[in-house]
């Protein structure tokens, strides 16, 4: 199974005015594996020169509430060493900020 182009619009809009510079897909989804049990794994890279707090625990159940399905969100600074070279190597962006111009 596949991420939607539907899904992958909702979250674009999602990110769009939260303190992300990028977000991936990774996992069963991205190696198109995914069955209807999957959860959507999700690897964001967040901007810092914006105030996050604890606001980024709170988008894992926002995204799971707009996407209805489970959704493993993790950012890049808080994943395993041991697990980023297999993340890496599935890893698919779906979202990146437009920079000011």
């Amino acid at each position: 199974m596949k991420l939607s182009i539907q899904n992958k619009n909702l979250i674009q809009r999602f990110f769009a005015n939260k303190p992300v510079k990028r977000a991936y897909v990774f996992g069963s989804v991205a190696r198109n594996e995914a069955t209807s049990d999957s959860d959507l794994d999700i690897l964001v890279e967040l901007d810092h020169s914006f105030p996050i707090g604890m606001k980024f625990f709170s988008y894992q159940i926002e995204l799971e509430e707009l996407l209805k399905t489970r959704v493993e969100l993790v950012s890049d600074e808080g994943i395993s060493q041991y697990i980023k070279p297999f993340v890496d190597q599935d890893k698919i962006l779906i979202y990146e900020r437009q920079s000011a111009r």
